[in-house]
């Protein structure tokens, strides 16, 4: 009888030492904070034959990207998904979209990498702006020629 009151009460403190640890290992990834952010580009658009050296959207996100990949943010703590955009073949893209999820390790760090985001998005627009040679107020068609932009938490 002591025997199996000895193996009960091992059985007993061993359930509880593993539950202990399971909490114990579940508690980073109850203190990471993570979020993601929609990023839409628009532009005026164009066929390329008759629009030739229009800004285009694609090119706005795809700098963007590249402004983002040197932004330094930690290896494995912002992950690129969806990235699309144009309306057709043989066209200068209007528009484009990309979400970036994050995952920082407490809130404040994620708001850091939030605004490094923002900043290599302003940064991938202004080096589209800039290589087209337009500045805010030029107008192609009627329609503003520089790329905007919008990030949207989700």
């Amino acid at each position: 009888m002591a025997k199996s009151m000895n193996t009960k009460m091992t059985r007993a403190i061993a359930a509880l030492l593993c539950s202990a640890a399971c909490g114990l290992a579940a508690l980073p990834a109850a203190a990471q904070q993570t979020g993601s952010l929609l990023v839409e580009f628009q532009g005026p658009g164009g066929h390329s034959n008759g629009a030739y050296g229009r800004t285009s959207a694609v090119h706005a996100a795809g700098r963007s990207l590249l402004k983002l990949k040197a932004a330094g943010l930690p290896a494995g703590a912002y992950r690129v998904s969806g990235l699309n955009g144009g309306n057709s073949v043989n066209s200068i893209a209007s528009d484009a979209r990309y979400t970036v999820t994050l995952t920082a390790a407490d809130a404040a760090a994620l708001q850091a990498m939030t605004a490094q985001v923002d900043a290599a998005v302003k940064a991938g627009v202004e080096a589209e702006n800039s290589f087209r040679n337009v500045k805010e107020g030029d107008l192609t068609g009627g329609a503003p020629a520089t790329i905007r932009y919008t990030i949207t938490p989700r």
